[in-house]
């Protein structure tokens, strides 16, 4: 039997990141949630994860700086980066600084479902996946 896959929640909101957990948890993950960037740097580099899901607005650092970092430290990581603040240019710039993909919050949860899944399945790589929309905002890919 295959293991489930691991993804990381980094939210400091409490409800979105309960909410994130329990999404992934009923879809069958296997999941790590934490508060701020340096606990979600500490968890990816003693854990192996598929995916990060990661709000661009932590209280201890720059969500961007923060995927940045993930990103120079383990280039193969998939990075949905998630926020409040998705609009105009941000969901390309989140992309730029190495998200695999984003969504706005809040979010359903179809939707958190569905772009888990195509990340998950796609290969990990820096690359984008070929069948993942990367950039969307408000719900609209752009």
């Amino acid at each position: 039997m295959r293991n489930a896959p691991r993804i990381l929640v980094v939210d400091d909101e409490y409800d979105i990141r309960t909410f994130f957990t329990q999404i992934l948890l009923e879809e069958g993950y296997c999941v790590t949630a934490v508060v701020t960037a340096r606990h979600a740097l500490a968890a990816v580099r003693n854990g192996e994860f598929e995916l990060v899901v990661l709000d661009l607005s932590l209280p201890d650092s720059d969500g961007l700086e923060l995927t940045r970092q993930i990103r120079s430290e383990i280039p193969h990581l998939h990075i949905l980066a998630i926020s409040g603040f998705m609009v105009g240019d941000m969901p390309r710039e989140a992309v730029a600084a190495g998200a695999s993909a984003t969504l706005p919050k809040p979010t359903t949860a179809s939707s958190l479902r569905r772009k888990v899944s195509e990340l998950v399945a796609c290969p990990p790589s820096y690359s984008p996946c070929p069948n993942v929309d990367s950039v969307e905002s408000r719900g609209q890919i752009v």
